[in-house]
């Protein structure tokens, strides 16, 4: 009998999540002071990224 052991990843979209949650958090507690309007779309353009990476394996 032979065992596989599957490739575990690197959780990239929880580190993604963790720090876009912590930046936002500390802005909106006025530690920090952020002002980018475009976040959204750097999450859909990294989102896509990561996509595109997982079916091109």
């Amino acid at each position: 009998m032979t065992f596989f052991k599957k490739k575990r990843k690197f959780p990239t979209f929880a580190v993604i999540l963790l720090v876009v949650g912590l930046i936002w958090l500390l802005n909106e507690l006025r530690v920090i002071t952020i002002n980018i309007p475009w976040i959204p779309v750097v999450l859909v353009i990294v989102a896509a990224g990561m996509i595109v990476n997982r079916y091109r394996e």
